[in-house]
Order: C-alpha cells, then sequence, then structure tokens
C-alpha cells in the first residue's frame, strides 16, 4: 500500500494547509516542463504520484479511511516482519542444532570404530560365543562407518564385570612378566660383577703374597 504521507514528504498529523502548501511547492519544482528526456518521464511519474497523495489527503472522509487502511497494513506489515524474523531464527537454530548434532554423531561414531578395532585386532570375541555379532560389525576400510557396532552387545552387567576384570590381570600379569624379565637381566649384571670383583681380589691377594 502507498503511504502518501511519505510521498508528499509530510508528518501523518500534517494539517491541510501545510499538504496544500508542500503539494503545489513540489508540483512546481518537478514540472515536466523543466526536464528534458527521461528525465521529464520521471517528472510526470512523480507528479502524478502527488497528484493521487493530494486527492486523497486533501479530502476528509477519503483521508480517515485511508489513514484506518494504512494503519491495518503498517500493523500485518509489522507482524508479518516479526513472524518472519522468528522465522529466520529458527532456521538458523534448526541449523545449528544439525551440525552440533552431526559433530557429535561423528564423535561417536569414531569412537566405536576404535573400539571394534581394538577387539580385532585382539581377536577376543571370534572364539567366545561372539561370533555372529562380530561379524555383523563394520569392517576396516571404506564399510568402517556403515553401521555402529557394540562390542558388549548381548552381554550382562556381570559378564561385563568379569570380562574387564580377566583384561586387568592379563594388563597386571603381562606387567609382571616385563618386570621379571628386567630382574632376571639385573641378576645376571650383578653375577658377572661379582665375579670380576672375586677375580681382582684373588689377583691382588697372589701379588701381595709373593
Amino acid at each position: 500500500m502507498k503511504d502518501y504521507y511519505e510521498i508528499l514528504e509530510v508528518n501523518k498529523k500534517a494539517s491541510k494547509d501545510t499538504i496544500n502548501k508542500v503539494f503545489k511547492l513540489l508540483m512546481k519544482a518537478n514540472h515536466p516542463d523543466l526536464f528534458q528526456g527521461e528525465e521529464k518521464t520521471k517528472a510526470e511519474e512523480k507528479c502524478k504520484e502527488y497528484t493521487e497523495a493530494y486527492t486523497v489527503l486533501n479530502d476528509d472522509a477519503a483521508r480517515a479511511k485511508y489513514d484506518e487502511e494504512l494503519a491495518e497494513s503498517e500493523k500485518t506489515g509489522g507482524n508479518a516482519s516479526m513472524l518472519q524474523t522468528i522465522k529466520e531464527e529458527n532456521d538458523y537454530l534448526k541449523q545449528v542444532i544439525a551440525q552440533k548434532n552431526d559433530y557429535i554423531a561423528r564423535l561417536t561414531g569414531n569412537y566405536e570404530n576404535q573400539q571394534t578395532g581394538y577387539y580385532q585386532q585382539n581377536n577376543q570375541y571370534t572364539n567366545n560365543g561372539y561370533a555372529d555379532e562380530y561379524e555383523e560389525g563394520p569392517t576396516f576400510g571404506h564399510n568402517a562407518n556403515q553401521q555402529n557396532y557394540n562390542p558388549y552387545a548381548g552381554m550382562t552387567q556381570e559378564q561385563i564385570n568379569e570380562l574387564n576384570r580377566k583384561e586387568k590381570m592379563s594388563y597386571f600379569f603381562a606387567k609382571l612378566r616385563g618386570m621379571g624379565s628386567d630382574i632376571f637381566i639385573l641378576i645376571i649384571l650383578g653375577i658377572i660383577l661379582l665375579v670380576s670383583l672375586f677375580s681382582s681380589l684373588k689377583n691382588l691377594t697372589s701379588f701381595f703374597g709373593k
């Protein structure tokens, strides 16, 4: 809807006298006879708008009806603008949530793939009654992310705890075996050192005995 007040560059509470004076000034400043070519065409269009706006605003009944329609149009336009803003904000929030969900999904997928790789390398489930579940898990390569794999699928909490206990024991004994090798080497080195010292002392005793 055209804003006649804006076209005539007057306030919405402007008096008829003010509107009349402004209209005459605008028509005089933009008279088509003052221009040539395209500028003359533009001046003619402006004068038509000025005349249309003046015809409505200079008539009390027409102006009152126009003011009601303009207020309703501005109200509807304001609501539409507010709704558009809300829609844009919702779209933005949906986009942010989708990005975060995708990031979480990728993190979860990477973690599960790492767990799958660990159990595949140690071959713990292929011979312990879980072969079927293991075979349904993802494989390495370009198919690794096609499925989510849970290495504890079908297991009770008690079985999981027992499995964790066995893994901890295996780790503990592996550490002991490593420490045992170090201790054995230290013992051998100690024996060699004692033999060397004993041989040196024996040589010294023989030398002074002479």
